[in-house]
């Protein structure tokens, strides 16, 4: 017997987009895996279909080759439905891109503030973040979010979070859309449970739920 397609707020998917450093990744993991649906990370994809780092990407080829790399990969990925999408933090400047996550899936946005930007790259082990290899780092972290921020703003939800841990923002994600959806245990969400928050190695963090 088939089983019935979880919705979140009538979409098949969900997408969870923001700045670096969010933890959309993190995130996007565990609720894949207590869920049961694929999980996707747009970078990885990227990553696959270039045949190189992002790093390099951008020092050898410019943001506008990564930019068109990502727009393929979005295009391919946000029709599958049954998904938890980690899209990059500037998918959603292409309209294009934004219009697909939208039509396809609930766009959630992991709102991060400056200060706490700062903190994490500075704290960071792993990849290097090309747009932040600047002489001055903070600055461009403002100049960027407060660009970006007219497109996160049109996301479905907005989750806060500064100071917290992959555990906290998971909570606070389920109850958005617990409350969004009327219901206090919306179908596919009730009974996660993040467990762990541990670094994963480039900058976010990582979690386990049961």
């Amino acid at each position: 017997m088939t089983q019935p397609q979880r919705l979140f707020f009538g979409k098949p998917s969900l997408s969870l987009t923001g700045f670096m450093f969010s933890g959309k990744s993190s995130v996007g993991r565990a609720l894949a895996r207590k869920l049961g649906l694929e999980f996707v990370d747009l970078d990885t994809q990227i990553v696959a279909r270039a045949g190189k780092k992002i790093e390099r990407i951008f020092r050898e080829d410019g943001e506008a080759a990564f930019r068109a790399i990502e727009r393929q990969v979005v295009r391919e990925v946000l029709p599958v439905p049954g998904q938890i999408v980690a899209a990059g933090g500037g998918a959603v400047i292409d309209d294009e891109n934004r219009g697909l996550m939208r039509r396809h899936s609930c766009v959630v946005w992991l709102k991060i503030s400056p200060e706490t930007v700062l903190d994490r790259l500075r704290s960071s082990r792993g990849r290097v973040r090309p747009l932040l290899k600047v002489e001055d780092p903070e600055a461009e972290i403002r100049r960027l979010l407060e660009e970006r921020s007219r497109y996160y703003e049109q996301c479905d939800l907005a989750v806060d979070t500064d100071g917290l841990g992959v555990r906290a923002v998971a909570r606070r994600l389920i109850a958005a859309l617990e409350r969004q959806s009327g219901s206090s245990r919306p179908d596919g969400i009730s009974g996660v449970d993040p467990t762990v928050d541990t670094d994963n190695g480039h900058g976010g963090c990582e979690c386990r739920v049961t």
